[in-house]
C-alpha cells in the first residue's frame, strides 16, 4: 500500500513538469500584467442593433503618461490624461463585449476587483436582467459589488467624464456610498439585493441612481462631477421611472432605511429650525375581512433631536416643542403619501409591502400571492407619524436669548 501511495504522489508531481500544452494548475498572471476593474458601466447602444456596450475603468498604478481610451473598433482614440484608463467595446451579448474588451487591452483583464456596476437609463428601459446576466452568472465577478442606474446620461460618458478631473471614479462612487445614509434620500444596493428584489418583489426593485453635475472647482473652473439623485424604480423587469431625491426620503421611510436625515419646522415665531432624525421604525400593518385584504396602515415612529434654531425665543418649552414635532409628523407623512402615490402609478412593489405582509400573515398572504399585484393598485392605505423630540444637544436656550418680556 505504501508504494502505491509513493508511486500516486510521484506520477502527480510528474505530471505538473511535464511540458504538455494542458494545464492542471489554474494560469499564473504578475501582477503588473494584470488590468484590475473597478468599475463597469453597461450601456444600450444607441443605433438600430441595439446591442450592450460595455465600458471598464482600472486605476491607473502610476501618473505619468496619458490614458488610452480605446472604442471597441480598430480605432483607438487617446483622451486627455486622467486617473483611470478607460476601455470600452461593443457586442452581441454583454459576454461578447465583455470579451471584446481584452482585445483591445495589453494587459490580462482581470473582473474580481470590480466594487461598482453603473447601468445606463436606455438599457434599464429595455430590461435590467438581461444586462445584469452575465455578472450574476460568471463565477470571475463579484455579486456583492454594488449598483447604480445613471440618470439622463449612459455610463460611459459618466466614466469618462470624471476621468478628465483630478478624480477617480471609484473614489468618487466610495464617498457616495459611505455617506449616503447621512441624508437617507438613497441607498446602497448590491446585485445580490437587486437580485432577490426581482424575484421575491415580482419583478419590482428600487435602485439608488446618480447623475452628472457641475461643480465649481479651482479659480472658479466648471468640473464635472456626480451626485446622487433618489431612486430609480423598475417595474416589470424594466425602469419605469424615476423618484426625485426632494421626495425620495419617503421610501425610506417606508421601508424602514433611514440613518439620519435633516427636517426644517418652524418654530412659534416663524423661524427656521433644524431636526436631526436619529432613530426611525415603520411596521407594515395589514387588515383582512375573510380572505380580502381591505387595508393596510403604514405606522412610523421617528426620534430626532433639535439641531438647530434660527430665532432668539425659548424653544424648550412643551408648547414649542409640541408644535415641532406636529410639522414633523406633516412632512414625514406627506412624503410618504406622496412616494407611495408615484410607486403605485409604475405599478411597482419596490416598497416591501409584500413581503411584509407574507411575515406577518402568511397564510392569508398565501390566498392573495397570485393577485398582489392587482391587489395593490385597489387597496387603501392609512399613515401613521409619530414624531418625538428629545434633546437639544449642548444648550436648552438659544444665544442671545434675554427670557421672556
Amino acid at each position: 500500500m505504501r508504494k502505491v501511495l509513493i508511486i500516486i504522489v510521484t506520477l502527480i508531481i510528474l505530471a505538473g513538469l511535464t511540458g504538455c500544452e494542458k494545464n492542471f494548475l489554474p494560469i499564473r498572471h504578475e501582477i503588473d500584467d494584470l488590468q484590475l476593474v473597478q468599475v463597469i458601466g453597461i450601456d444600450k447602444s444607441g443605433d438600430d442593433s441595439g446591442r450592450p456596450i460595455i465600458t471598464i475603468a482600472s486605476k491607473k498604478l502610476t501618473e505619468a503618461g496619458g490614458q488610452e481610451n480605446t472604442e471597441g473598433s480598430s480605432e483607438g482614440e487617446k483622451s486627455k490624461a486622467g486617473k483611470a484608463r478607460v476601455l470600452t467595446a461593443e457586442g452581441k451579448t454583454v459576454f461578447d463585449a465583455v470579451r471584446n474588451i481584452q482585445t483591445h487591452s495589453a494587459k490580462t483583464v482581470f473582473w474580481s476587483h470590480t466594487d461598482y456596476y453603473l447601468i445606463g437609463e436606455e438599457a434599464a428601459k429595455e430590461n435590467i436582467v438581461k444586462y445584469i446576466d452575465f455578472f450574476t452568472r460568471d463565477h470571475e465577478l463579484r455579486i456583492e459589488a454594488k449598483i447604480f442606474i445613471v440618470k439622463g446620461a449612459t455610463a460611459k460618458e459618466v466614466i469618462e467624464q470624471i476621468n478628465l478631473t483630478d478624480y477617480f471614479i471609484l473614489d468618487k462612487l466610495d464617498s457616495l456610498s459611505q455617506n449616503i445614509r447621512l441624508l437617507s434620500v438613497s441607498e446602497e444596493m448590491r446585485i445580490s439585493d437587486l437580485m432577490r428584489f426581482i424575484d421575491i418583489y415580482h419583478g419590482s426593485a428600487r435602485l439608488p441612481c446618480i447623475q452628472l453635475v457641475t461643480r465649481e472647482g479651482d479659480g472658479g473652473k466648471k468640473v464635472a462631477d456626480i451626485d446622487t439623485c433618489g431612486y430609480a424604480i423598475i417595474a416589470d423587469l424594466k425602469l419605469a421611472g424615476f423618484i426625485e431625491r426632494d421626495m425620495s426620503r419617503g421610501i425610506n421611510l417606508i421601508t424602514g432605511h433611514v440613518g439620519s436625515s435633516i427636517v426644517t419646522v418652524k418654530d412659534l415665531s416663524g423661524q427656521d429650525a433644524s431636526l436631526e432624525i436619529t432613530q426611525s421604525t415603520t411596521e407594515v400593518i395589514p387588515y383582512f375581512e375573510g380572505d380580502e385584504l381591505t387595508k393596510i396602515t403604514i405606522k412610523s415612529r421617528v426620534k430626532s433631536n433639535l439641531g438647530e434654531v434660527q430665532s432668539q425665543m425659548k424653544i424648550t418649552n412643551e408648547e414649542t416643542i409640541r408644535y415641532m414635532e406636529r410639522q414633523q409628523s406633516e412632512i414625514l407623512e406627506n412624503e410618504m403619501k406622496s412616494v407611495l402615490e408615484k410607486v403605485l402609478k409604475f405599478k411597482s412593489d419596490c416598497l416591501n409591502i409584500c413581503d411584509k405582509i407574507r411575515l406577518k400573515r402568511p397564510l392569508r398572504w398565501h390566498e392573495i400571492e397570485e393577485k398582489w399585484m392587482l391587489i395593490l393598485q385597489e387597496v387603501r392605505f392609512d399613515f401613521q407619524v409619530e414624531s418625538v423630540i428629545e434633546r437639544t444637544y449642548e444648550i436648552r436656550d438659544p444665544t442671545a436669548y434675554r427670557g421672556e418680556e
